[in-house]
């Protein structure tokens, strides 16, 4: 079979990838080894009949444009905003509800610390002009600094006059976000504690770092950089969980000619003289095309699927000191009731528990021992709250996005699972003391199982690490950093480029756009060698 470009791996940003191509006229083919979409972007079945957000649990990155470019409302995405965005509790057990509205957010806030409710507008306002200066980046390529092409050097330019257009203040404040720790930064704010351990721990998501670490206040900014129906910052649900942007993607792609197959795992990315000339499959079946994108994990991708050796030296180098740890463990429950919270609103809103920075640092802390925390962070969602659709028998799906456990398995022995799963839900049992006697079942996707199930190496949420040196024009590494690689034909589409992870669908766009951009200049080369 011969198709004009392949697409190794169903996630969202392959979908995304393949559906632009799609659109443009290609015949692209999307091969994904699970037998369902999504990569960790995936609504799946726990027990019979009650469905989770497996992996992606909150929607608030997902690029306004790709949703309208691929026309995924009409496909099925129905977004629900939670109202407020964003909670926690004072340590006396006070609710603290970080509202969209500025008054209630304020009235919500003075009640533990008028203090904080004074900074909170100014801290925010200061964390928006900041995005606002990377997010026109986040649906571009990075710079290609080094590049003496025209073009590049006419981007790198552009960039730099953007930043020159910066005040001075305006320069300071973007470069302390983007190397200061998420806890000095919140430090010089703040001094409630729990306000200070929530906010810290956005810091956190899915980084192998702890909230004293620098360079960690970029990951708070990072996660700040969505919207979702034009408010910047605001989370919310899928309706059918997070699934359902994955399979409206895929029906995007599909709509515009894209072939799409699961049970489809590809043993290998085939090249000759430089160039890619398809794929295999783990069953033997080859399939040609030109153009090969993968969104698997770039380690994987260079040293298992090409190899190193089609690579310049470098590159294979780069890839194996490519740092990807991660310290997330998901853990989802089936319970039989809801969650008896002081305050029905948390159940229609991200729950952070988290009592301080110092309560996070100590679970970082545990995890670098190469043990699970003994008090881990968790965030709480009730999705079912607003989508009782998700399960067939009335029963609550509540889900957990929590932190540290170790990255190896040698971390996790023999019931340390289930004893972490437990902490976690002591935890909430505090403020809903119902929560113990209503679990139904529940599981625990510690870091190896999400390497085992999604692919994604050393359990690293984001395919890679975030650090400063691991970002933009570095990200996963100079030669691969803007999406094409020395590989003719070959291009990345993953997380593992820029701008990063989360349901983002940005490295999916780029690479496509990046696609159409060599296609054309390739023909307009032959036709220029045609006329001669």
């Amino acid at each position: 079979m011969s198709y004009d470009a392949i697409v190794v791996g169903g996630g969202h940003n392959g979908l995304t990838a393949a559906a632009y191509l799609a659109r443009a006229g290609l015949r692209v083919c999307v091969l994904e080894r699970r037998d369902l979409l999504g990569g960790a972007c995936v609504t799946e079945e726990i027990s019979p009949g009650r469905r989770v957000s497996r992996a992606s649990y909150v929607v608030s990155m997902l690029r306004p444009q790709v949703v309208r470019d691929l026309e995924l409302k009409r496909f099925g995405y129905d977004p629900i905003p939670l109202d407020p965005p964003f909670g926690t509790f004072a340590a006396d057990g006070t609710p603290i509800l970080f509202h969209n509205d500025e008054q209630a957010a304020y009235a919500s806030l003075a009640r533990v610390s008028k203090h904080d409710a004074d900074k909170m507008a100014d801290f925010e306002a200061m964390m928006e002009r900041v995005a606002n200066v990377l997010r026109p980046m986040m649906l571009k390529p990075p710079p290609a600094l080094g590049s003496k092409r025209p073009g590049d050097v006419m981007e790198l330019l552009r960039e730099a006059g953007r930043a020159a257009g910066l005040s001075r203040r305006g320069l300071h404040e973007l470069y302390r976000v983007m190397t200061m720790s998420v806890g000095d930064l919140l430090d010089d704010w703040f001094e409630n504690d729990a306000l200070k351990g929530a906010y810290a721990s956005t810091g956190v998501v899915g980084v192998w770092a702890g909230p004293r670490t620098p360079g960690t206040a970029y990951n708070l900014l990072h996660h700040e950089l969505g919207e979702l129906d034009g408010q910047s910052g605001a989370w919310g649900h899928v309706k059918g969980g997070m699934g359902a942007i994955s399979e409206a993607l895929a029906s995007s792609a599909r709509a515009f000619g894209a072939v799409v197959r699961t049970h489809a795992p590809v043993a290998s990315i085939d090249v000759e003289n430089g160039r890619t000339t398809g794929v295999t499959l783990e069953d033997g079946e080859e399939i040609s095309a030109p153009i090969v994108l993968s969104g698997a994990h770039p380690k994987t991708t260079v040293l298992d699927l090409v190899g190193a050796e089609h690579f310049p030296d470098e590159v294979g180098e780069d890839m194996r000191r490519y740092r990807s740890r991660g310290g997330s463990v998901k853990v989802n429950w089936i319970l039989s009731e809801p969650p008896n919270l002081p305050d029905e609103r948390l159940l229609h809103t991200s729950l952070a528990i988290c009592p301080s920075i110092d309560y996070l640092e100590r679970a970082w802390q545990d995890a670098t021992r190469g043990v699970p925390a003994e008090g881990p962070y968790i965030e709480v969602e009730v999705p079912t709250a607003i989508d009782p659709s998700l399960t067939d028998d009335g029963t609550t799906v509540m889900t957990m996005f929590t932190q540290y456990g170790p990255h190896d398995e040698a971390g996790w022995p023999e019931g340390a699972r289930e004893a972490y799963a437990q902490r976690c839900l002591d935890l909430i049992a505090q403020y809903a003391p119902n929560v113990r006697d209503a679990v139904i079942t529940y599981e625990v996707l510690a870091p190896p199982d999400l390497e085992r199930i999604f692919g994604l190496v050393g359990g690293s949420i984001f395919q890679g690490e975030q650090g400063l040196d691991q970002m933009a024009f570095m990200r996963p590494t100079p030669l691969l950093s803007r999406y094409a690689t020395p590989v003719h034909g070959l291009y990345l589409c993953g997380a593992g480029t820029h701008p990063g992870g989360g349901v983002i669908a940005a490295a999916g766009h780029n690479a496509a756009q990046r696609v159409l951009k060599d296609r054309r200049r390739s023909e307009r080369r032959f036709k220029v060698l045609s006329r001669a």
